[in-house]
């Protein structure tokens, strides 16, 4: 996709425009886009807290640092090398592979819900003219609440159906696999509603950093595109950039940007300059990070328990 928009647009004009945005303005995203990142730290804690597994938000910052570094050069690394840090801080509790796997799912399904949501409401408020395959996105996005109710709701005979299947199969990978999902989900269904309540409140908050992010970058480039706009715009963006199609969604963030900023009269370079920078402040600065981190963990300078009180891992 990427070579598509570079034969599309005058990649000049864009480079005009990375070389003309305000500083000042980029600098402002990237501490945004760091404090949204401790809100979704602060999201995972709650999440194992839930599970009675303490842990401190310094790790948990450590870990979405360590996913997004790894998330540079694997489509789907992210998330496996978080579940491996949760396991780690889950040692203590008893079946701690699920209580792992338990806070990614229900870190992942919150985020992306609340996605759809603000943006829904952004969408609904903005009076500017708008795609009409975005709405689609963002009822996909806020449609994934519906896997955290679902296990509170699932039927006694799918339930004993599902039990004989693990059975039948014993000893096999997919069976292994469908036992582990299933404990997941029924950890999934313990969860208090008022813990469920929480952790979705916190992702909703954790939305507006994200979304000063575009507002500071599109001002730092000139564009004028209302805060509203910005709002359903990045949900949109961001839910399609999920799909583990591409390395750090990148293409599919460039393309998405320039064909929903269209709608709001923006250049296609700019609206690919601004995917180019929130790439850099979002995806790349925190990877950066996360590199720092990971490299720190292999020089032996984090401590082996994560339920320590040192430095984070």
């Amino acid at each position: 996709m990427l070579v598509v928009l570079a034969s599309r647009v005058d990649l000049a004009e864009v480079r005009h425009a990375l070389v003309a945005a305000s500083h000042r303005d980029v600098a402002l995203a990237t501490v945004w886009s760091f404090t949204a990142l401790l809100m979704i730290a602060f999201r995972l804690r709650v999440l194992l807290a839930a599970q009675g597994v303490p842990a401190r938000l310094g790790q948990m910052f450590a870990i979405n640092l360590s996913a997004f570094f790894y998330n540079l050069f694997l489509p789907i690394g992210g998330v496996g090398v978080a579940a491996l840090r949760l396991q780690k801080i889950a040692h203590g509790a008893t079946g701690r592979l699920t209580v792992a796997f338990t806070a990614i799912v229900c870190d992942r399904l919150t985020a992306v819900a609340a996605l759809g949501f603000v943006g829904l409401v952004c969408w609904i408020a903005d009076t500017h003219p708008k795609p009409a395959g975005g709405l689609f996105v963002l009822f996909v996005g806020l449609s994934t609440s519906a896997a955290l109710i679902a296990p509170r709701i699932v039927p006694l005979w799918l339930r004993r159906s599902v039990r004989e299947i693990q059975t039948s199969g014993h000893g096999t990978w997919w069976s292994t696999a469908l036992t582990r999902l299933s404990h997941a989900l029924g950890s999934v269904a313990r969860l208090s509603p008022w813990a469920l309540a929480r952790i979705f409140g916190i992702s909703i908050l954790a939305q507006i950093p994200g979304i000063l992010v575009f507002v500071a970058l599109g001002h730092g480039l000139g564009l004028s595109v209302s805060p509203l706009s910005m709002g359903w715009v990045r949900s949109v963006v961001t839910v399609l950039t999920l799909l583990p199609i591409s390395i750090g969604g990148v293409g599919v963030r460039e393309g998405a940007l320039v064909f929903t900023l269209q709608s709001l009269g923006v250049p296609a370079h700019d609206a690919l300059a601004l995917s180019l920078l929130v790439f850099a402040t979002t995806i790349l600065a925190p990877g950066l990070a996360g590199g720092a981190v990971e490299a720190a963990h292999l020089l032996g300078f984090g401590v082996a328990d994560a339920r320590g009180h040192g430095a984070v891992e």
